[in-house]
């Protein structure tokens, strides 16, 4: 694992995303703890988010990041996050933003933490780190997924809108018509106006999936009219779990939860002929270990 992760997610279109965003494009040549100052220093000038070291709020977020800019080295991750789920756990003060900082010296004692039998006391007393386990554990279940939207010629489609379905992350494609975003497992990644879903099934943590436009997009006239597709249908796989047929995806998670995996199969709508109308965007069969 690198030195340092970032994890950028769930902006919504804002100054403080495009800033945090450029900021990372521009800077090929400087180290990923550079990087990830630079982007948290542009999103507090613009719109101040809730910053919080090792699971206690920073008072002064400026003071905080000429502080720790140079102690970098001590640093073990930081996340940068945006979305509904972060102002429900932390409320108005989480409403720009969280910056979630994870020191070496944190994680590590929260490591030495995770076999000891917890009394009530000692969660009252270690509560800290054990919420900064959770977060390093949610955050480290992301996978990126890659790839390239094309038209059925090859060619590279730029500005595409490639969409995590789950959980509404959306980013475009750039001029060469690459994309990268974040999912994780089952859950499920449509670019637009294509007639292809990439469902997650894998647990690797880096995955590539291209897209290919097939017919090409029939542009109109009108302006005004818009020329996105509906996502959904081609995502709506059939689930067959130990021979069981299971149409909705939710239900498939609720029983697989506590089971452990021993072999997926992946069948394409025409490999899944046997299984008529409900497999006709294809069919994830998974075995389970008896």
């Amino acid at each position: 694992m690198t030195r340092l992760a970032i994890f950028i997610f769930f902006f919504t279109l804002s100054a403080m995303a495009q800033d945090a965003k450029d900021s990372i494009e521009d800077s090929n040549a400087i180290s990923e703890i550079a990087i990830a100052f630079r982007a948290c220093h542009s999103i507090v000038k613009n719109t101040p988010p809730l910053i919080m070291l090792d699971d206690e709020s920073v008072s002064d977020n400026n003071k905080f990041l000429d502080e720790w800019e140079n102690r970098a080295d001590e640093i073990e991750t930081i996340y940068i996050l945006r979305n509904d789920i972060i102002t429900a756990l932390y409320g108005s003060r989480a409403i720009n933003g969280l910056i979630y900082v994870i020191t070496k010296a944190a994680k590590q004692k929260a490591d030495s933490l995770v076999m000891e039998r917890w009394t009530r006391r000692k969660v009252k007393k270690y509560q800290k780190y054990r919420n900064i386990l959770g977060w390093y554990n949610y955050m480290n279940s992301f996978i990126t997924i890659t790839g390239k939207v094309t038209d059925k010629e090859g060619n590279p489609l730029a500005n595409v809108k490639v969409r995590n379905n789950d959980s509404n992350n959306e980013v475009l494609t750039d001029s060469i018509g690459n994309y990268t975003i974040q999912a994780r497992r089952w859950e499920a990644i449509q670019a637009e106006n294509i007639e292809d879903c990439y469902l997650v099934v894998k647990e690797a943590k880096e995955q590539r999936h291209n897209f290919v436009q097939h017919p090409p997009i029939e542009r109109r006239s009108d302006p005004r009219a818009s020329t996105l597709s509906v996502f959904g249908s081609p995502c709506n796989k059939l689930f067959v779990l130990d021979g069981v047929p299971i149409e909705k995806k939710e239900e498939f998670l609720k029983k697989i939860r506590r089971k452990k995996i021993e072999e997926i199969i992946e069948l394409d709508a025409q490999q899944a002929s046997i299984y008529g109308s409900l497999g006709v965007y294809g069919v994830i069969i998974v075995n389970t270990k008896k």
